[in-house]
């Protein structure tokens, strides 16, 4: 019995850091559902379709790439691509091939990680990002909205 009190006593601490650390993607129950349901309904309204990833991630890949050439974690991205909101607002685009100032994969945002995981150089997605995988809650002042969900069109010119 005293056995089982001191294992208890000593993984409290890590239990409770466990129990109080959220993830960033953690959102309640019915945000989600309502997010999911926002996206389903932009794709079903506009005649497109699209896979969902476990994740909540939609996206439709339009050329796999050369099924060779993977971007890792640490990777810098050479991208073409255009983000927008689900009204069809454009926020930001490259209008040419960017590198995010060598920002690499990740330390890009959730849902830019999970889909361009999903094509090789040369490849091009297209992405429905819940709020939880872009910007959040906060969202970018005077940019994206709070809780917004993003569409972009992603083209993977190159990797380094």
């Amino acid at each position: 019995m005293k056995l089982l009190l001191k294992i208890a006593l000593a993984c409290l601490p890590v239990l409770t850091m466990l129990s109080c650390s959220k993830k960033a993607d953690e959102m309640p129950p019915l945000a989600l559902a309502e997010t999911d349901t926002r996206i389903q309904q932009y794709l079903f309204a506009h005649n497109e379709i699209a896979i969902r990833d476990p994740s909540g991630l939609y996206y439709r890949i339009y050329n796999p790439g050369d099924s060779i050439h993977y971007l890792k974690p640490t990777s810098i991205a050479f991208v073409n691509y255009t983000n927008k909101l689900i009204d069809g607002t454009v926020i930001d685009a490259s209008f040419d091939v960017t590198n995010f100032n060598n920002r690499i994969l990740k330390n890009h945002i959730p849902g830019w990680q999970i889909g361009l995981g999903k094509i090789s150089k040369g490849g091009r997605i297209r992405m429905y990002i819940p709020p939880y995988l872009g910007f959040g809650a906060p969202g970018v002042p005077d940019i994206v909205p709070p809780n917004a969900i993003l569409i972009s069109d992603v083209e993977l010119v190159d990797i380094r």
